[in-house]
C-alpha cells in the first residue's frame, strides 16, 4: 500500500478549527503485527492488490475505534457476519491459545492537542468471545515523551501495564459506553449522541467497497443528513454562492461547448476550404509553371527573332553604309558635275548649237540665195557679194559658234562627243576659201556644200543625242541609286525600328518572366509553408513537414510521398481496427463468461471447486451422497497456514472433491471418483482425522476416510499410501506433488462464503475492468473510423 499526497483542505468561513487524524496504528490484529498509517492532512489513500488488506484496515479502525462495537455487521465492510473480531485475532496467522493486539487513533488539533484513542483486543481458542479494554490519552504513541503499547520484546500489553502506562495522561475506560462518549465529547463536542450514531452509520456506508456501483443517492443524503449537524447561516450563504458559482460555471461551461462545436466546424470548414486553396494555389503554381514555360519558350524564340533581326540589321547596315558611300561618291561626283564650268556652259552649248543651227540655215538660205543671184548672173552682182560677206561672216559666226560649242563641249565634258561631231562635219573650210568656191564654181558648188553641212550637222546631233541620252542614263542610275539609298535607309530605320521594339518586347517578356518567377517562388513558399503546416497538423500521416516543404516544386514526388503515407496510414488505421475488433470480441467473450460464472454465484449458497474434465457437469445431480470438501470442516486450533496446506493438498490430490456414497462404496459405472471406507487404511500416526471433523449436518459420516489419510507436517518421508501435509505437500502411492493457496475456500461454511464473496468481489472488480476495457475499445474503434 502506498500513501499519495492530496490537495491541501481549505478551511470554510466561521468553522472552529477540527481535530485532524495524524496516524493509526494495528499491533497484533490479523496480519498487522506492528503496522503504523501516518495520514497526510487528515487523508489517508490505501492502495494495493486484493487481499492485501485495505478493507482490513478499514475494519479494524473506522469507525470500530470511534464506535467502539464489536458486532460482526458493523465491523466487516460488506456488512457481513462471518468477520468477527475474534477470527481478525484467532482465524487467520494466528499462533498459540491466546492473542492480544491494539488499534488506536491519534488526532492532532490546530491549537496543538494530542488526543489519541484506542482499544486492547484479546481473544483465545477456548472461546468466541472477544475482551475489549478501550482508552483515551493526550499522549503519543511510540514516541520518546509519549506511550508504548508493546513491552521490550515487542509483546502487547497487559491490561495492568496499560493502566501503568498511561497513568495520569489518560483513562482506562470500564465500559464501552464510557469510552464513546469521551471520544464524541473530545472530537465531536456539537453532536448529540442520535447524531453521533448517525455519523458512524454514514461512515460505515461510505467505507463500502466499489461504492459507485451500488450507491444510493436518497440513501447517502438521508445518511448524511441525519449525521452532519446544521449548517448555519454562513455556510448556507457560502453554499448558495457557491451553486449559483456553479450555474454560472455550468452556463460558461455550456457557452465554451457550443463554442468548442462552433470552433470545431469552423475548423473542419476551414480545413475544406483550406485543402481547397491549397489545391487552387497549387493548380496556380501549376498554370504559373506551364505559363512561364510557355514565356520561356516564347522568350526564346523571340531572342532568336532578336539575333536574325540584329544579323539582318548588321547586314543592312552594312549596305546602308555602302550604299552611303555610294551615295557620297554619285552625290560628290553630281556635286562636281553641277560646279564644273562644262555643267553651266551647257546651256550655252546649246543656245550656241541653236544660233549654229539657225546660221547654218541662214547660210543654206544665202546659199540657195547666192544661187539664185548666182543664176541670176547679172542683175544680182551686188546681192552675190552681198551673200558672200554674210557667208563670210556667218562662217566667222560658225567658226566663233564651232569654238565656243568646243570650250562647252570641254566644260560640260563633252569634248571627245564634240570632236567626233566636227569630224563627221568634215575639214574645216576658210571664209576666204568659200568666197573663192563661190566665185569659181557659182551657185552649183554652193547648193553641193549646203548639202554636205546638212549631213555633218545631223550626225553632230546624232552624236551629241547619243551622248545626252548616255548622261541622262548616268543622271537616271544615280537617282536610281539615290532612291536605293533611300529605300536602304528606310529600310534600315525600320530594321532599327523593328529592332527597338524587339527589344522593348524582350524587356517586357524578361519583365513578365521575373514577374512570374517571383509569383511562383512566392506560391512556391506559400505552398510549401502550407504544406508544411498541413503536414503538421496531420495526426495519422506519417509526413515529415521539412520534406514535403522541399518537395513543394515535385508535386509528382509530392504527391507520391503522400500517397505512401496514406497508404501506410490506412493500414495501420485498418489493422488496428481489426486489433480492437479482436481485442473487443475477446474481451466482450470473457465479460460474458465472467458475468456467467456472476450470476452463478449469486444464484448458490456454495461455491464449489471446478469439475475436472473427467466428469459430467450434471453427472453428481440426484446422486446420494456428498463430496468430501462438503462433508468436513476444520477443528478449532489448527493455525490458518497449515488449513490452506491441508485444503490445497487435497485439492492438488483430487481427494478434496472425491464422493462419499451413503453405503462407502462406489459405482462403476459412473465416470467419478468416489471414496471408498473399505479400502481405507487406517494411519500409523496422525491422519486427517485429528485436523478435520465431519459436520453435523452433512448426510454421509467422513471418519472412516479422514482416518485412513495420514497427516504430517510434511508428506514426504511418511510411510503411508495416502498422505496430507500442512505445508501442501500430498503422496498418493507413488504420486506425489504440493501446491499453495493463500486460505482456504471449499472446507468449512465460513470459509466458503468467505471464498464466494471474494471470488464475486474479483469478478466485480474484473467485470469493471473489462467494461472500461471494452469501453476504450469502443472509444478507440470510433476514433479510428472518425480517422
Amino acid at each position: 500500500m502506498t500513501v499519495i499526497e492530496l490537495a491541501p483542505q481549505r478551511p470554510a468561513h466561521g468553522v472552529d478549527p477540527r481535530w485532524t487524524p495524524v496516524r493509526a496504528g494495528i499491533l497484533n490484529v490479523w496480519r498487522y503485527y506492528d503496522e503504523v498509517f501516518e495520514f497526510h492532512r487528515g487523508r489517508l489513500l490505501l492502495r494495493g492488490p486484493n487481499g492485501s488488506g485495505k478493507s482490513k484496515v478499514l475494519e479494524l479502525l473506522l469507525p470500530y475505534v470511534l464506535d467502539a462495537s464489536l458486532k460482526p455487521s458493523r465491523l466487516s465492510t460488506f456488512g457481513g457476519t462471518e468477520r468477527t473480531m475474534h477470527w481478525n485475532l484467532m482465524g487467520d496467522g494466528a499462533s498459540g491459545t491466546t492473542r492480544v493486539g491494539y488499534v488506536w487513533l491519534e488526532f492532532r488539533h490546530a491549537d496543538g492537542r494530542w488526543f489519541t484513542c484506542g482499544a486492547r483486543l484479546q481473544a483465545t481458542i477456548h472461546t468466541k468471545n472477544v475482551t475489549a479494554t478501550y482508552f483515551t490519552t493526550d499522549a503519543r504513541v511510540d514516541t520518546a515523551d509519549g506511550i508504548s503499547l508493546s513491552g521490550d520484546a515487542g509483546q502487547p500489553l497487559t491490561k495492568s501495564q496499560l493502566i501503568e502506562e498511561i497513568g495520569g495522561s489518560g483513562k482506562v475506560h470500564e465500559t464501552a459506553e464510557s469510552y464513546r462518549t469521551a471520544v464524541r465529547q473530545t472530537l465531536y463536542r456539537a453532536l448529540n449522541e442520535q447524531r453521533y450514531d448517525s455519523l458512524l452509520t454514514a461512515l460505515r456506508q461510505l467505507r463500502t467497497p466499489k461504492l459507485s456501483e451500488r450507491l444510493d443517492p436518497g440513501l447517502l443524503s438521508e445518511l448524511l443528513s441525519s449525521a452532519l449537524p446544521p449548517l448555519g447561516e454562513g455556510e448556507i450563504h457560502e453554499i448558495a454562492e457557491g451553486f449559483e458559482r456553479l450555474d454560472r460555471q455550468r452556463e460558461e461551461l455550456r457557452l465554451l461547448d457550443r463554442d468548442v462545436e462552433e470552433a470545431e466546424r469552423l475548423a473542419t470548414r476551414q480545413r475544406g476550404y483550406a485543402q481547397r486553396v491549397l489545391r487552387a494555389a497549387a493548380a496556380a503554381v501549376t498554370s504559373a509553371g506551364y505559363s512561364l514555360e510557355s514565356v520561356a519558350a516564347e522568350v526564346k524564340a523571340k531572342r532568336e527573332g532578336l539575333k536574325e533581326a540584329e544579323r539582318e540589321l548588321d547586314a543592312a547596315t552594312l549596305r546602308l553604309g555602302e550604299e552611303e558611300a555610294q551615295e557620297l561618291a554619285l552625290a560628290a561626283q553630281i556635286d562636281g558635275l553641277k560646279e564644273s564650268e562644262a555643267y553651266k556652259a551647257g546651256g550655252d552649248l546649246h543656245r550656241l548649237r541653236t544660233e549654229a543651227q539657225a546660221a547654218h540655215e541662214v547660210a543654206a538660205r544665202l546659199r540657195d540665195q547666192a544661187g539664185v543671184a548666182a543664176r541670176a548672173v547679172s542683175g544680182k552682182q551686188e546681192l552675190s557679194a552681198q551673200a558672200a560677206v554674210g557667208a563670210r561672216t556667218a562662217g566667222a559666226l560658225a567658226d566663233r559658234a564651232r569654238t565656243e560649242a568646243r570650250h562647252a563641249a570641254e566644260r560640260a565634258g563633252l569634248l571627245t562627243v564634240h570632236e567626233e561631231a566636227e569630224r563627221a562635219d568634215g575639214p574645216s573650210r576658210h571664209p576666204a576659201e568659200d568666197d573663192d568656191l563661190l566665185g569659181a564654181e557659182g551657185s552649183g558648188s554652193l547648193a553641193g556644200v549646203t548639202a554636205d553641212s546638212d549631213g555633218a550637222v545631223r550626225r553632230a546631233r546624232e552624236l551629241l543625242r547619243a551622248a545626252v541620252t548616255s548622261r541622262t542614263t548616268q543622271i537616271r542610275q544615280v537617282r536610281a541609286g539615290a532612291v536605293q539609298h533611300d529605300e536602304a535607309i528606310k529600310r534600315r530605320t525600320a530594321a532599327e525600328h523593328d529592332r527597338d521594339q524587339a527589344r522593348d518586347d524582350l524587356a517586357t517578356a524578361q519583365e513578365a518572366n521575373d514577374r512570374a518567377e517571383r509569383r511562383r517562388d512566392e506560391r512556391a513558399r506559400d505552398l510549401a509553408t502550407a504544406l508544411a503546416d498541413w503536414a503538421g497538423g496531420c495526426a495519422q500521416l506519417q509526413l515529415d513537414p521539412g520534406v514535403l516543404a522541399d518537395l513543394a516544386d515535385d508535386f509528382e514526388r509530392a504527391d507520391e510521398l503522400v500517397g505512401t503515407a496514406r497508404t501506410m496510414a490506412a493500414v495501420e488505421l485498418t489493422t488496428r481496427e481489426q486489433h480492437l475488433v479482436g481485442q473487443r470480441k475477446g474481451l466482450a467473450a470473457e465479460r460474458t463468461e465472467l458475468a456467467q460464472e456472476r450470476e452463478r454465484l449469486t444464484d448458490q449458497a456454495v461455491l464449489e471447486p471446478p469439475a475436472p474434465h473427467t466428469r459430467a457437469a450434471a453427472a453428481r445431480l440426484g446422486r446420494p451422497g456428498t463430496p468430501l470438501w462438503r462433508a468436513v470442516a476444520f477443528r478449532s486450533g489448527l493455525d490458518p497456514v497449515a488449513q490452506a496446506g491441508v485444503e490445497a493438498a487435497l485439492e492438488a490430490s483430487g481427494l478434496l472433491d472425491l464422493w462419499l456414497r451413503p453405503d462407502g462404496g462406489f459405482d462403476p459405472g459412473e465416470h467419478d471418483a468416489f471414496a471408498v471406507a473399505a479400502l481405507a487404511k487406517a494411519a500409523p500416526g496422525y491422519s486427517l482425522a485429528h485436523v478435520l471433523f465431519t459436520e453435523a449436518d452433512s448426510p454421509v459420516p467422513a471418519d472412516a476416510v479422514l482416518s485412513g489419510i495420514a497427516f504430517a507436517p510434511t508428506a514426504i518421508g511418511v510411510d503411508h499410501p495416502a498422505v496430507i501435509g500442512a505445508d501442501g505437500t500430498w503422496r498418493l502411492g507413488p504420486a506425489a506433488g504440493r501446491w499453495v493457496k493463500p486460505e482456504p475456500s471449499y472446507i468449512g461454511a465460513t470459509a466458503r462464503e468467505r471464498a464466494r464473496r471474494r471470488r464475486i468481489a474479483e469478478l466485480d472488480d474484473r467485470l469493471g475492468e473489462l467494461a472500461g476495457q471494452i469501453a476504450e475499445c469502443d472509444h478507440l474503434i470510433a476514433v479510428v473510423d472518425g480517422d
